[in-house]
């Protein structure tokens, strides 16, 4: 498999507020990289929320597939278009998305195919920005879009508002991808027991009563260790409530998205070696 072309499915605008991931694939539409070695096909996830500046627009597109997928309405004929033009056809599969948290460059594995492990190694060995993220649920349990071809990856950038566009951002995924798709996927010169990855194993909840905000000194700081009597949550009135768990590292910290579920972060471990 390794040195041989590719074939690599770039899906962005999944969520359709998130503009940025159509950016970069316009561009790659638009002209292919001079070093590309690989064959690649873009695909826009969700053009009619895209149309509609929403999320989605029945369910989420990003939690219809697998076998714990969820599908209705103008999803379930999104996603049931999207499976028959990727899967089975692309060995991996890059799914572009923004945060409205303060995550920067993040890539998030929600499998653990060797070639997915690889890829994300190679680019933190290229973009010592990024940050690695495994997420508790993996392989068949995912209901994620890029659980499409064998292989796939969430890139995750932020903090991007809603319905922006932020240059920067579109510009470092734009390089990141660019230099994917110049990488023959060898394994020499990769050692995933030494890659430093986040593991995901908790999401952490707001109160039920209303009126408790994120501290300030969590609030912007994702990836920031924290630890047991660390205040997460005050009141107007200064009243606070203390982290009681182990130690961990936040982020998705106020993800706007997941407000509703009354999701405040999701809490990781530092880990080393897939």
């Amino acid at each position: 498999m390794w040195g041989d072309s590719m074939n690599i499915a770039i899906v962005g605008g999944t969520h359709g507020n998130e503009p940025v991931g159509l950016e970069v694939i316009n561009a790659l539409k638009n002209k292919r990289p001079e070093a590309c070695i690989h064959k690649y096909e873009t695909f826009q996830g969700n053009p009619k929320a895209f149309e509609m500046e929403k999320r989605f627009v029945d369910c989420d597109l990003n939690r219809a597939f697998g076998k714990n997928g969820i599908r209705k309405g103008y999803e379930k004929q999104r996603a049931e278009q999207l499976e028959a033009q990727i899967k089975g056809h692309f060995d991996l599969c890059l799914d572009i998305h923004t945060t409205t948290t303060n995550m920067g460059m993040t890539l998030i594995l929600n499998n653990t195919h060797e070639l997915t492990q690889r890829a994300c190694a190679y680019l933190k060995s290229q973009f010592t920005d990024i940050k690695l993220i495994e997420e508790d649920i993996l392989d068949e349990e995912c209901n994620h879009l890029n659980r499409l071809s064998p292989a796939g990856i969430t890139i995750e950038v932020g903090p991007v508002a809603n319905n922006v566009i932020r240059g920067d951002f579109v510009s470092k995924i734009y390089e990141m991808i660019k230099s994917l798709l110049a990488w023959d996927f060898s394994p020499e010169g990769i050692c995933l027991e030494e890659v430093e990855y986040y593991k995901v194993f908790k999401t952490l909840y707001y109160p039920e009563e209303s009126g408790w905000y994120i501290h300030e000194s969590i609030e912007n700081h994702d990836f920031k260790e924290i630890h047991p009597g660390d205040i997460l949550f005050i009141n107007l009135e200064g009243d606070t409530i203390k982290y009681e768990g182990e130690s961990a590292y936040p982020f998705f910290i106020n993800e706007a998205a997941y407000l509703k579920n009354k999701s405040a972060m999701v809490l990781s471990k530092k880990l080393k070696g897939f």
